[in-house]
């Protein structure tokens, strides 16, 4: 099964343009999506048709990411948050959820893109009604931060190797697919649009959000949320690994976990039934609402 090319759409919003795509009939209730560092919202594209018989689907590019133009920091900036950390990127979200005339909604975050919506829903919980974090974990002590922050050093290296001439070859596509996934995809395409969705990213915002998502706000925010909230983790996870995902979980007040066995780091493409299936089953509940 190939991703569908859906039309993107473009929303202006106070920074510029943001670009997003979308799937449902608008009067289905509304489901947010926010993908993870170095992707786009084209990965989410199998789990939005399959949702879309449910939910009106949005998944916007965040700024910097797939086609989205990345945020330009003025100096004297009257800003409430750093514009690429966790909440600075909430706001965007928020803005972007303003002109798409939602006022609440269901939210996914996928790996970094959880720690976007877990800003989001601890600044206005009012806007958030169900919470879906898939492929996320935090650390629990400044030792586990510190090592996290190193491997992150380590994944800015894939960065600056994109200037390579063999970064644009399947060749690269295969070796970083070989990390997001238990099994390669069988259809090429895939592969390669995943890489075009790490090309496009701008470096400044790559590093920038990097570092600005070593803090602590994050699993301080999670641990005071009081919406249902449900952890998808996979096993196989070599960009997230699972061990602190019980951990995670248990930081919400009305956190549980889930998992999914022979899966990596893309459950929406690589399982993408089982993770429609888990999504369903949290979001259509009414013991969730």
């Amino acid at each position: 099964m190939r991703l569908a090319d859906h039309e993107c759409c473009v929303v202006r919003l106070s920074h510029g343009d943001l670009v997003y795509r979308k799937a449902g009939q608008p009067s289905l209730p509304p489901l947010l999506l926010v993908h993870g560092w170095g992707g786009a919202s084209r990965y989410w594209l199998r789990a939005m048709d399959a949702l879309s018989d449910a939910f009106h689907c949005y998944a916007p590019d965040l700024p910097g990411f797939g086609l989205s133009a990345p945020l330009v920091e003025l100096n004297g900036s009257a800003a409430t948050h750093n514009a690429h950390s966790h909440r600075g990127l909430a706001d965007v979200v928020a803005e972007f959820l303003d002109a798409m005339g939602i006022a609440r909604c269901d939210v996914i975050g996928h790996s970094y893109g959880s720690g976007v919506v877990i800003a989001l829903a601890a600044m206005q919980p009012q806007r958030v009604k169900r919470l879906i974090l898939s492929n996320f974990s935090t650390f629990r002590d400044e030792r586990e931060r510190r090592l996290i922050a190193f491997m992150h050093g380590v994944t800015g290296l894939m960065v600056k190797a994109r200037r390579l001439p063999f970064a644009r070859s399947d060749g690269f596509a295969r070796m970083l697919g070989s990390r997001y996934f238990y099994r390669l995809p069988d259809d090429p395409v895939v592969l390669r649009q995943g890489l075009e969705d790490f090309m496009q990213m701008d470096a400044r915002t790559a590093n920038l959000t990097v570092k600005e998502s070593l803090g602590w706000e994050t699993p301080h925010d999670l641990a005071r949320l009081q919406m249902p909230v449900l952890l998808i983790h996979c096993r196989d996870d070599q960009i997230m690994p699972p061990r602190n995902a019980d951990y995670t979980a248990g930081l919400a007040p009305h956190g549980q976990l889930i998992w999914i066995d022979e899966c990596g780091h893309l459950p929406m493409i690589e399982k993408t039934a089982e993770f429609v299936r888990i999504v369903k089953g949290f979001l259509l509940d009414d013991h969730h609402a």
